[in-house]
């Protein structure tokens, strides 16, 4: 079969409408792009061309220069510019809100925010075989080490351990102790982490400063990958937030709740991750900590607020978005890395709460992982 593709949807996955209504995924092309392919699998509700071969290039296309591309499967949207990549990216997160609320939105829509992906990472997940001493990531769908000594987005720090990877070894033999290698791949997982003076490896703890606010962080608990972009997000919740009650939703290890100190607000925190939360104790420690799920604690809460912030994971808020709504705080900041989980929050709000601004921070340049800020005003 020979077709078209028609756009971009979640993960920067090209596809074509079906006669049915539904929609057959393209991956690896960008619109316009035309292409043959012999076959079809299921993936869910849709189905997925495979063994693609493209017979149209876009003039977007570009020729990745990773010597790994096509054996590392770390990249899956490195055939566009940084610049296109954010625009692109900005228009997936548009059409998903879009389409949820049923109208143009064209007006609350800021220019994505993007970087060079040269050295953008500061963490990492590296994978270890012991049995004969190698390291690397895993190739694309699939439980085969890419063995490598450098990646052009890992920073020079991060790239110096892989070069000398004796540290990685050692690491890897003492986790043998608390946790056994993944059983799919046989190989052991570290968890990396820049800090301002080395590589935190794993439960090691130092600081990493961003945008000015000094963070205490672990290899072990999420912080975000790309310092560069992340300083930016700092800069448009802190500038976002208003009035004198902030509630911070899975708040990590309080990394917007940092921004809150000294400034005489009354912030409160929720994070179910002890770790998180001991770190979140140290980097802002005027806030109120509370160790739950949002979901159950969501519900318990009688005190009014004026701000609520909520960076969820991927699949989004789930049964809180109606109570968080329920509480009609003059605004709800909302950092998201699924635009179409977004998206279905958005419209549980939209009864109570008008969209006022929505922006892509393009975070991993080379990938189709997304992340986003809405701000949503209290009708």
């Amino acid at each position: 079969m020979q077709i078209r593709c028609e756009g971009l949807l979640t993960g920067a996955v090209g596809y074509a409408s079906l006669p049915d209504g539904g929609r057959l995924l393209l991956p690896g092309l960008l619109p316009g792009e035309t292409a043959e392919f012999p076959s079809v699998i299921p993936r869910g509700r849709r189905f997925e061309a495979v063994d693609i071969h493209r017979t149209s290039s876009s003039p977007l296309r570009t020729e990745p220069a990773c010597p790994y591309r096509g054996l590392c499967g770390g990249c899956d949207f490195d055939y566009v510019s940084v610049a296109d990549s954010a625009g692109l990216k900005s228009g997936i997160v548009s059409s998903n809100v879009s389409a949820a609320l049923s109208r143009d939105i064209s007006s609350v829509v800021r220019e994505p925010v993007w970087d060079s992906a040269e050295g953008y990472r500061i963490r990492c997940r590296i994978h270890v075989s012991l049995r004969d001493r190698r390291i690397g990531f895993l190739s694309r769908r699939s439980n085969r080490l890419v063995e490598l000594e450098r990646c052009p987005l890992l920073s020079e720090r991060l790239n110096g351990v892989l070069s000398q990877p004796r540290r990685l070894f050692t690491g890897a033999q003492s986790q043998l102790f608390s946790r056994r290698p993944n059983p799919k791949t046989g190989f052991v997982e570290l968890n990396l982490l820049e800090s301002d003076d080395g590589v935190l490896v794993e439960d090691q703890e130092g600081v990493r400063t961003v945008g000015g606010c000094a963070y205490h962080v672990s290899a072990n608990v999420f912080f975000q990958s790309n310092a560069r972009l992340m300083a930016r997000l700092l800069e448009i919740v802190r500038d976002s937030a208003s009035g004198e009650r902030i509630m911070d939703l899975y708040s990590g290890v309080g990394t917007f709740s940092r921004l809150f100190e000294g400034s005489g607000r009354t912030v409160w925190a929720v994070e179910r991750d002890r770790h998180c939360l001991s770190l979140a104790r140290k980097n802002a420690p005027g806030a109120r900590y509370f160790t739950d799920d949002v979901s159950r604690w969501a519900v318990k809460v009688r005190q009014p607020v004026d701000t609520v912030i909520v960076d969820p994971p991927r699949t989004g808020l789930g049964d809180a978005a109606g109570t968080i709504a329920s509480w009609r705080a003059a605004r709800v900041i909302y950092v998201s890395c699924n635009s179409a989980s977004l998206a279905s929050d958005l419209r549980r709000f939209q009864d109570a709460y008008e969209l006022t601004m929505l922006q892509v921070l393009d975070f991993y340049p080379g990938s189709g992982h997304e992340e986003s800020v809405a701000v949503l005003d209290l009708k």
